[in-house]
C-alpha cells in the first residue's frame, strides 16, 4: 500500500520525451503511468496519442519542453519554445524611442510578423552577418 508521500512522489516524477527517426513529425513519451505512448508533433497532438508499440533502442531522449503547445502533460502548458535545445524563452527589455517603435512596427507590419519576431529576426541576422564579416 502506498503512502500519501509515495503518491506525491509518484505525481512529481519527471516525464521522459523521445523521438524517432523512423516515425518523423511525432513524439513518443511517457504517460502519467510510465506507458509510452506516440503522437503527432502538432498543436493538441496529444489528443491523437496511441500507444507505442515499437522498440526503445532506436529513440532518441530529448528536452520534454519540446513538446509544449502539444498539450502532453510532460511538455508544460507554454507555447513551444523558439530555443531547438527546447530551453524556456525568456523577456529582455529595450529603452526605445517613440519614433524608433513605431518605425520598427511598420517594418514588422510590413513583413506580416509580429514586433517581436521582427525584431528577434533583425537582431539573430545582426549577429550572423558580424560574425560572417569576423570569419
Amino acid at each position: 500500500m502506498l503512502d500519501r508521500y509515495a503518491a506525491v512522489r509518484l505525481e512529481s516524477r519527471s516525464v521522459k520525451l523521445y523521438r524517432s527517426r523512423e516515425i518523423p513529425n511525432h513524439w513518443i513519451g511517457e504517460d502519467k503511468h510510465g506507458a509510452l505512448m506516440l503522437w503527432p508533433a502538432e498543436p493538441g497532438g496529444w489528443a491523437k496519442r496511441t500507444a507505442y508499440t515499437g522498440g526503445k533502442r532506436h529513440l532518441e531522449e530529448v528536452e520534454p519542453a519540446l513538446a509544449r503547445g502539444t498539450r502532453w502533460p510532460g511538455g508544460g502548458r507554454a507555447p513551444k519554445p523558439r530555443a531547438p535545445s527546447g530551453a524556456v524563452s525568456t523577456s529582455f527589455g529595450l529603452r526605445v524611442s517613440p519614433e524608433e517603435r513605431e518605425s520598427w512596427k511598420q517594418a514588422a507590419r510590413e513583413r506580416k510578423m509580429t514586433l517581436s519576431d521582427w525584431v528577434r529576426e533583425s537582431l539573430n541576422t545582426a549577429v550572423r552577418l558580424q560574425r560572417a564579416k569576423k570569419s
